[in-house]
């Protein structure tokens, strides 16, 4: 009995908000690292199936962190001559309290890649990379490195 009894206020403990939010910030630093590394090995996949490039290693740099937008209502008013205006944010009820509404997430934009790889003294290699990073990232040539690794 007094095993079951400890079991049951582990189980109530482990559901507390404390344990939930320390978790979740920690989810959050790591979906951040993790999203990069994703990238990067999206990105090396992709250039190593280029002919010529030969194995590859890839950085990715970001402009920021994901923006969260939230919904919020918004009051306007104008008398004679002034303006004012205030907002409130819309919240929702879960189990931890109120919880503003999101309504859109925005991804971290990139910034710049480097490339480094075996193919990179050959110039259509090296230009074949740089077309295919700036199309899928949207970003300028200039904002592309791509160097040749030693050997």
């Amino acid at each position: 009995m007094i095993a079951g009894l400890i079991g049951i206020v582990l189980i109530m403990l482990s559901d507390m908000s404390i344990f939930n939010t320390v978790s979740k910030e920690k989810t959050d630093e790591y979906s951040y690292d993790n999203y990069v590394a994703q990238l990067e090995n999206k990105c090396e996949n992709l250039i190593e199936k280029i002919d010529g490039a030969g194995e590859c290693d890839v950085m990715i740099t970001l402009k920021n962190s994901k923006e969260n937008v939230y919904a919020k209502n918004s009051e306007e008013t104008q008398n004679e001559g002034s303006f004012s205006s205030s907002y409130e944010y819309v919240l929702y009820k879960d189990e931890n309290g109120e919880t503003p509404a999101m309504i859109k997430q925005y991804y971290p934009q990139v910034m710049g890649v480097a490339v480094v790889c075996s193919g990179a003294d050959n110039a259509t290699v090296r230009e074949s990379i740089i077309s295919l990073l700036s199309s899928v990232f949207d970003i300028s040539s200039s904002k592309i490195s791509v160097s040749k690794s030693k050997q």
